[in-house]
């Protein structure tokens, strides 16, 4: 009997994962896309910034979180006439870990750990050095490796 691999949502991030490596990661979320999977973009935002940088760069996503907007729209962001803005840190810092746990992300690609304490689902810490990931039961992502092997090595690992 063949196990069918359950519905994988990527989240990735954008600053310090997607930046790091625009072209690596628009192959990335089209084939994973192509796979029939979710590529969930979860970032600090703006939203409006995020997503004309994709858009020019060309790399597919099915859907935005943004920090940002998230609590802007809440009312929590204190935003300042030059444009900066600040929300509590406690806030930030597990905004990304809800969003997956309330969307059902498979696995998350970023590289800040301190957003990691606050997450549950499955985390790997991007390191752009390297071009490598490594999951908290220490897996390792060579994302040197092409593309397919990488997003293989993923469906294996988040099997039924």
């Amino acid at each position: 009997m063949i196990l069918k691999a359950k519905h994988i949502k990527i989240g990735l991030d954008f600053h310090g994962v997607i930046t790091a490596r625009p072209e690596y990661f628009r192959e990335f979320a089209a084939a994973a896309l192509q796979r029939g999977w979710e590529v969930h973009i979860i970032t600090g935002g703006p939203r409006g910034q995020v997503k004309k940088i994709l858009d020019e760069q060309h790399i597919p996503y099915t859907q935005i979180f943004a920090i940002f907007d998230f609590y802007n729209n809440q009312g929590k962001a204190a935003v300042y006439a030059e444009g900066d803005f600040k929300i509590q840190d406690d806030l930030w810092n597990k905004a990304k870990a809800e969003y997956c746990r309330r969307h059902h992300i498979t696995v998350q690609i970023d590289d800040s750990r301190i957003y990691k304490r606050s997450f549950h689902t499955p985390y790997c810490v991007y390191d752009s050095a390297s071009h490598s990931c490594i999951l908290d039961e220490g897996i390792i992502l060579d994302l040197h490796r092409p593309v397919a092997e990488t997003l293989d090595k993923i469906e294996q690992f988040f099997s039924l």
